[in-house]
């Protein structure tokens, strides 16, 4: 099998109705916390929710605090933050990924991601023992693609792997802000 396949060889692996499940102070093996709506640390914005970043709509978006609140600007903001996804299709072999940028503040793009894989119950994805590390390094938003814009296409040349569930953690943005935030993210492969 080639790993290097262009996007229009694989499937893209998401619905419009998956469930989403948005994560703060989550690190990659660590145990995850999911967030609540709100405008605070440990939140997700009110009509910014996690199943924005899969519904297939390029002016919605999704927005995570992290461990500040609206008020705050920093760069610490919205880091270890994301989501996990327990695929509906069922186990499936992540081979890309693209992210496309929220509508505004461009401090808040996402650089650099940590993925994880995992096999275990939803019940047990709580624990951080559950996940497997697939990838950890850019976004493909290395460069500013503009507004509503996908970035460059990520290929995991190593992940050999199907899971059914997929945890994606973002560990860096492009600047001071209050939140991480992304438009789509669009998963492929088999």
């Amino acid at each position: 099998m080639n790993l290097f396949l262009d996007i229009i060889d694989f499937t893209l692996l998401t619905g419009t109705n998956e469930v989403i499940l948005g994560l703060w102070n989550t690190v990659a093996g660590g145990n995850q916390k999911i967030t609540s709506l709100g405008s605070s640390a440990g939140c997700h914005f009110f009509g910014e929710i996690p199943e924005y970043a899969f519904d297939q709509v390029s002016t919605t978006k999704y927005t995570n605090f992290g461990n500040c609140n609206v008020s705050e600007l920093l760069v610490s903001c919205g880091i270890n933050t994301g989501f996990f996804i327990p695929l509906r299709r069922g186990s499936s072999l992540l081979l890309a990924f693209r992210i496309r940028t929220g509508n505004d503040l461009v401090p808040r793009d996402p650089l650099t991601v940590t993925i994880e894989g995992s096999n275990q119950p939803t019940s047990a994805l709580i624990l951080g023992s559950s996940w497997t590390l697939i990838y950890n390094g850019s976004t493909g938003l290395d460069t500013d693609p503009g507004r509503y814009n996908f970035g460059v296409i990520q290929n995991l040349t190593n992940n050999l792997v199907w899971y059914k569930s997929y945890r994606f953690l973002f560990i860096s943005k492009r600047n001071s802000s209050d939140a991480i935030q992304y438009g789509e993210v669009e998963l492929y492969g088999y």
